[in-house]
């Protein structure tokens, strides 16, 4: 018993302390209204309104690659064409892979900070070839380049 507690606190240890378990206090962005001023380069079409999408290890992200391993590319190529509310791009920092979305896949959980430094968290999954990570949405607070 005490090998098993003091294996799940070096787990946390090793994840830096964060917690991205259900129940913990999600942390969201707030709407970028569609009828305000938008930065240039910016697609429009691909802005959810789900507010979990993305901020839920129940709705993450959805992206995948044909290739066998491209899954953590696939995760790069999605972050790399998010943009913040300013229309600037944001830092990502994967926190760790763990937990199951409703389709049984492992998820990876990133810490994703704006131009301003304001800093969420956001669930992906890579385990999804049909999902090109260009033509999936951005949750709510972020937009994607326009392509």
């Amino acid at each position: 018993m005490m090998k098993k507690i003091m294996i799940s606190m070096l787990s946390l240890a090793l994840m830096g302390g964060v917690v991205c378990a259900e129940g913990d206090e999600v942390k969201k962005l707030a709407a970028i209204e569609k009828t305000a001023k938008h930065p240039k380069g910016v697609n429009l079409k691909l802005m959810s309104e789900d507010a979990d999408y993305g901020y839920s290890d129940k709705k993450p992200i959805r992206v995948g690659s044909k290739e066998e391993f491209g899954g953590p590319q696939a995760e790069r190529e999605y972050f790399a064409t998010l943009l913040d509310a300013a229309g600037k791009p944001v830092k990502v920092q994967r926190l760790f892979s763990g937990g199951n979305d409703p389709e049984g896949h492992v998820l990876d959980c990133y810490e994703v900070e704006t131009s301003t430094g304001v800093k969420v968290k956001l669930w992906i999954s890579m385990y999804h070839p049909k999902n090109k990570p260009e033509k999936q949405p951005a949750p709510v607070g972020f937009y994607k380049k326009r392509g």
